[in-house]
C-alpha cells in the first residue's frame, strides 16, 4: 500500500495519504479530489540498526551523494 504526497489543488495544503487499491483520494482539509501527485524521495528500511536512510547519512570523502550527478554542483538531492 503506497503512501503518496498530494497537494490540493483547491486549498494549496499539502499532505500524505495510504492510497489503497482503487480508492480515490481526497484533502483531508476540504475535501476536494483536486489534487497533484508532489515529488517524493523513496524510503526502504535497510535492516540496519542506524535510523538514518541510506540517501540522509554523512556524505562519503569527497562530498556528495555518491550518484554520477552529484560532486559537479548537478545533485539532486541537495
Amino acid at each position: 500500500m503506497p503512501l503518496f504526497e498530494y497537494t490540493c489543488q483547491g486549498c494549496q495544503s499539502q499532505f500524505e495519504l495510504l492510497v489503497r487499491g482503487n480508492d480515490k483520494p481526497k484533502c483531508p482539509q476540504c475535501g476536494s479530489v483536486k489534487l497533484e501527485k508532489a515529488w517524493s524521495v523513496p524510503a526502504a528500511h535497510t535492516g540496519g540498526r542506524s535510523s538514518d536512510l541510506p540517501i540522509c547519512g554523512p556524505a562519503p570523502s569527497g562530498g556528495g551523494c555518491g550518484l554520477p550527478q552529484c560532486g559537479g554542483g548537478g545533485c539532486h538531492l541537495g
